[in-house]
C-alpha cells in the first residue's frame, strides 16, 4: 500500500499539478512567478547560503537527469571502477555543498526578525522540505554507498515505466526506507513547486548564475 502511494499517486499527481496549475499561475498572476529578494534585508549570510545551495543541487539534479535520459552512456562510463570512485565522491561533496547552503538559508529565516515578516508558511514548508531531501540524499550517497550504479539498475528503468504509463515499482520496492522517503520528498517537491517562489526555476533556471549582483541604493530626498 505505501509503495502503490509513493511510487504510483505521489508522482502522477505531482505531475499533473505541475502540468495544469504552473501554467494557470503563470497567466494569471506574473507578479507572483518570480522569488521575492530579501538582499536588501539580510545580505550577509544569504551570499553564503544561496551560493552553495545553487551550485551544490543543480550539478546534482544533472546527474540525475542524466542517468534517465542516457542510461547506457553512463552504465559505461560508471562500469569503469575509478570512473565510478571519482563521479560518487564530487557528488557526494555538492550533496554537502548543497545542504550546507540549505541550512544556512533556514538558520537565515529562523534568526533574523525582519525576514519572518515576509516568509510565509509555504517558504517554510518549502526550506524545511529541501533540507530534509538534501539529507537524505547525503545519507544514501554515504551509507548506501554506489548509487548513482544502482540508481541506473532500479530507478531509472522505474522512472521510464511510469513515464509509459506502466509503473513497475518491483524495481524499487525492496528500497531501505530512507530511499522510499527521498523519493517522497521529490515528489511531494514537485507537487508544491507550482504553488511556491521555487517555481522561478522553470524560467530560465541557469540564467541567473550569470547575471551580476543585484545592488541596493537608497534614495534620499
Amino acid at each position: 500500500m505505501l509503495n502503490s502511494f509513493i511510487f504510483v499517486v505521489m508522482p502522477y499527481a505531482a505531475l499533473a499539478l505541475l502540468i495544469f496549475v504552473t501554467p494557470y499561475r503563470f497567466c494569471s498572476n506574473r507578479l507572483t512567478w518570480s522569488a521575492y529578494s530579501t538582499q536588501f534585508l539580510e545580505r550577509d549570510t544569504l551570499f553564503w547560503g544561496i551560493n552553495p545551495w545553487h551550485y551544490g543541487i543543480l550539478p546534482v539534479l544533472a546527474a540525475h537527469f542524466l542517468g534517465v535520459v542516457f542510461p547506457a552512456p553512463m552504465k559505461a562510463f560508471l562500469g569503469n571502477q575509478n570512473n565510478l570512485i571519482i563521479f560518487e565522491s564530487i557528488s557526494l561533496a555538492l550533496g554537502l555543498f548543497a545542504l550546507f547552503g540549505c541550512v544556512l538559508l533556514l538558520l537565515r529565516r529562523v534568526n533574523t526578525p525582519i525576514l519572518k515578516k515576509v516568509t510565509f508558511a509555504a517558504d517554510w514548508v518549502l526550506l524545511y522540505l529541501l533540507a530534509a531531501q538534501a539529507l537524505s540524499g547525503v545519507y544514501v550517497a554515504t551509507f548506501m554507498r554506489w548509487g548513482s550504479q544502482w540508481y541506473l539498475h532500479t530507478a531509472v528503468p522505474y522512472l521510464w515505466s511510469l513515464m509509459t504509463f506502466n509503473p513497475q515499482i518491483e524495481y524499487v520496492a525492496d528500497f531501505p526506507l530512507v530511499f522510499k522517503l527521498h523519493a517522497a520528498g521529490a515528489f511531494l517537491i514537485v507537487a508544491l513547486l507550482p504553488f511556491t517562489k521555487l517555481v522561478h526555476l522553470l524560467y530560465m533556471p541557469f540564467r541567473f548564475l550569470m547575471d551580476p549582483p543585484i545592488l541596493y541604493r537608497w534614495r534620499s530626498k
